[in-house]
């Protein structure tokens, strides 16, 4: 299937930009990837209230925005991890998708601004992650929450840190998340499946590469950084896979929903196949993002009654 319409129409207007001489430095790259996702975002839902945490960490305080849509107390959680291969972004650019988010499913949005690469590498942006987990499951109740129905979510990277938290809860005797929201997942630092070499729509191979290379080194065998590399993947979390066709990661997103499934875990997959790596939170310029977060909105929300 061919890239949408709307997709491809920022696509030509991104090649029709002045190129740079020179390389862009990493601030200018992080600059204007944030500056591109803040003009295609969704606009913000009016939330009951918006607040500022520090949860602590292995390392320091881990700044949270926690999102909440109404004033009721024991209201169901998600916690909320961006993407941008663990060294692009910040929560900021992305609350205004998990007010949407919030608002949609019904729960509080606790959106994580964990540590990025390569000031943070591997496993910081994990240690923080899991970190703000284990805090919510004891202290939820502060921010109105129910700590006995937490769900994980996250994009690319973001996706990433919420698969491996599941293994990470699993490892611990921790209980798991009541859902793992898995958005085009980087679920294998070592990928080099059909997908990753042959797609090149917005993002490619070579651009992943320099992601992976700055978040986790050397270390893309161990399977704390590539979760698909793990060898048990029974007991985790039901997990909700959302991928994009022209996705150099949508080989991964399909892979590691076989690898659940075979582990007993139930799993849905659902593959939005005109769609690009970042489409998820692009919801003021593509449509297909709306209907993608309704459709994650939606499984949140049988998660929590179940």
């Amino acid at each position: 299937m061919s890239i949408h319409p709307q997709v491809q129409a920022i696509l030509d207007g991104m090649a029709a930009q002045p190129q740079p001489d020179e390389p862009p430095s990493l601030d200018e790259v992080r600059a204007a990837a944030s500056a591109g996702t803040i003009a295609m975002s969704a606009p913000a839902v009016e939330m009951a209230s918006i607040a500022e945490i520090s949860v602590p960490g292995p390392n320091g305080d881990v700044r949270c925005i926690v999102n909440r849509p109404t004033d009721e107390d024991h209201l169901p959680v998600l916690l909320y991890f961006h993407e941008g291969g663990c060294v692009l972004f910040s929560a900021d650019e992305f609350n205004p998708l998990c007010t949407n988010l919030a608002a949609e499913a019904g729960c509080i949005v606790v959106n994580v601004d964990f540590r990025v690469a390569p000031e943070h590498p591997f496993p910081a942006p994990l240690d923080d992650s899991f970190a703000v987990y284990k805090w919510c499951l004891d202290h939820a109740a502060e921010f109105g929450g129910d700590p006995s129905r937490i769900a994980v979510a996250g994009g690319s990277g973001g996706g990433y840190l919420a698969a491996e938290i599941c293994l990470e809860a699993k490892s611990a005797g921790l209980p798991q998340p009541a859902l793992q929201v898995l958005i085009y997942p980087a679920v294998d630092a070592a990928d080099r499946s059909a997908s990753m070499i042959d797609i090149d729509a917005f993002v490619n191979e070579p651009m992943l590469a320099g992601l992976t290379a700055a978040h986790v080194g050397d270390a893309v065998l161990d399977p704390r950084a590539s979760p698909l590399r793990a060898t048990d993947h029974s007991g985790l979390a039901d997990a909700f896979i959302l991928a994009a066709g022209h996705d150099p990661l949508v080989d991964q997103g399909r892979a590691y929903a076989s690898i659940l499934r075979r582990a007993g875990v139930t799993t849905e997959y659902s593959c939005y196949d005109d769609m690009i790596h970042a489409f998820f939170a692009w919801g003021g310029a593509i449509d297909a993002a709306g209907d993608a977060v309704s459709e994650v909105a939606g499984k949140l929300r049988q998660a929590f009654a179940a």
